[in-house]
């Protein structure tokens, strides 16, 4: 039997039962993030059944607003609200979470730089996005709040001293090896914030536990349960549960079929060879793009008779502001890009073809399918729901996908991936090798071994299995039957 590591259980699709336990006490539900809900997919999107079934009201607290289209009434069932912060709190809490905390949380320690001004901002904006959503009044006692992702831990502490409050936390970034919280000189205060969480939710088990390890280290009379997955200290008693977040499934089935015709016009309109690798990243370090250069590098120097048979496409999705320069990490790309092709063209064809632009998710459905191959390589990564839409678009079952074993995702999708090393050239060469080279049965069964997960792993069912998991204890319509960490009855 595979280990839990390696292949998680999943979330079971929410009975009739589970809405009717939610419908008690789930009238107002507070979310408070960084950034407003997305057009589509992700929380907002995993939040609709709830609106829409149990008439709950939505309270969306966003340090940098919502990023939805400017409309006249927001979507039904949903408030946002932008708690009003100092334009100089605001960049110098956008420092401590991108130059300090992002790559802390990654175990990249060395690229970590901690200022103690921008810590004490990076607490101040989180008082305030706390004591604003304080002021909405709710329909509902107890009230869900629920928090998320790195920026925003430390609201926890203020809205958890509020009577009729559950606070409930999801951590979408990595959560590193123990030692790297226990030497950072605000590890204490940050775990202390997330203990005053009822719940807390990782992607993987990997980092759960490091969590759990984390919090015997700092705190040693705390009582920590790794197996029941639950801390207790003082009068806090705060749970942590297991649960990737999934995709809206359908939605990239449809948009796939959408865009088939688009797909297969693909390599007329690019001039691609006959073989397609792929590439979709955020230009970020932690993505690992340089290192799946080098491994391309590779596999060129030792497979000579692959020349002029296969194009590699890399999407590059910036990280920069309009009219901001390109970040040091962009120009390396771009030109290890450039030495690449030049190393290796022939006669007209370069095996490299950049696409330096932001793509919705029709053009990315289209490439999803043109390609035979995706590569993702990150070198640290909370999921990457990237490898998850590429197999919801492959309805015909081919395709292969290759996975850095670093990328939370890969204790899912382990079955059907060719799992590497990301910062191991041999190891990208030969499972860009073998990918090229794998027979069109093999193909169809790994990859309908990872659409069985991807298609139960549902995105809505992800946020009602954790919204029920935080009421739990104080209602249960499974009383008495205990539950596994992702929600799914035992």
């Amino acid at each position: 039997m595979p280990s839990p590591l390696q292949s998680p259980p999943l979330l079971t699709p929410l009975s009739r039962e589970d809405f009717q336990e939610l419908e008690l006490f789930l009238p107002t539900l507070k979310v408070i993030s960084y950034t407003g809900p997305g057009q589509s997919g992700g929380v907002s999107k995993s939040l609709e059944p709830v609106v829409k079934r149990l008439g709950t009201k939505v309270h969306w607290f966003a340090i940098e607003g919502q990023s939805l289209p400017i409309q006249d009434t927001p979507p039904e069932g949903f408030s946002f609200y932008s708690p009003k912060v100092p334009a100089l709190l605001a960049e110098r809490h956008k420092k401590a979470a991108n130059e300090y905390l992002w790559p802390l949380l990654h175990g990249l320690t060395e690229k970590a730089k901690f200022d103690a001004e921008n810590w004490k901002a990076f607490r101040q904006v989180n008082e305030i996005v706390a004591s604003d959503s304080l002021t909405v009044s709710s329909q509902s006692f107890p009230t869900l709040c629920w928090l998320h992702d790195y920026q925003v831990p430390l609201a926890a502490p203020l809205m958890s001293m509020q009577a009729g409050l559950i606070i409930c936390q999801f951590w979408h970034v990595p959560w590193p090896e123990p030692e790297v919280i226990v030497n950072s000189p605000v590890g204490k205060e940050l775990v202390d914030a997330l203990l005053c969480n009822k719940l807390i939710g990782f992607h993987t088990t990997e980092y759960a536990t490091n969590f759990l390890n984390t919090v015997k280290e700092l705190f040693p009379n705390a009582q920590v349960d790794v197996l029941k997955m639950e801390v207790r200290r003082r009068r806090s008693h705060t749970r942590v549960v297991v649960m990737p977040l999934g995709l809206d499934f359908s939605l990239w089935q449809k948009l796939a079929r959408s865009n088939k015709p688009k797909a297969e016009a693909m390599g007329v309109k690019h001039k691609l060879a006959n073989q397609v690798l792929l590439g979709v990243d955020r230009i970020d370090y932690t993505k690992g793009v340089l290192e799946k250069l080098k491994g391309l590098e590779r596999f060129l120097e030792t497979n000579e008779g692959w020349h002029r048979r296969f194009h590699y496409v890399q999407v590059c999705h910036a990280v920069k502001t309009p009219g901001s320069s390109p970040s040091e990490y962009e120009i390396l790309v771009e030109a290890d890009i450039a030495r690449i092709n030049k190393r290796f063209a022939s006669n007209g064809w370069q095996p490299i073809l950049p696409v330096n632009e932001y793509l919705d998710q029709n053009e990315l459905a289209a490439w999803y399918q043109a390609a035979d191959v995706l590569l993702v390589n990150s070198i640290k990564d909370g999921l990457n729901l990237i490898a998850k839409e590429y197999v919801a678009c492959r309805q015909d079952e081919q395709g292969s996908l290759i996975l850095s074993k670093q990328t939370g995702s890969s204790a899912e999708l382990s079955q059907g991936a060719l799992i590497v090393d990301p910062q191991c050239p041999d190891s990208i060469a030969n499972a860009i090798s073998q990918s090229l080279s794998m027979e069109v049965e093999e193909k169809r069964r790994r990859m309908n071994s990872m659409r069985r997960v991807v298609g139960w792993n549902q995105l809505h069912d992800w946020a009602l299995g954790f919204l029920r998991q935080s009421i739990q204890g104080r209602h249960s319509a499974h009383s008495g039957i205990p539950l596994d960490y992702t929600g799914a009855l035992k």
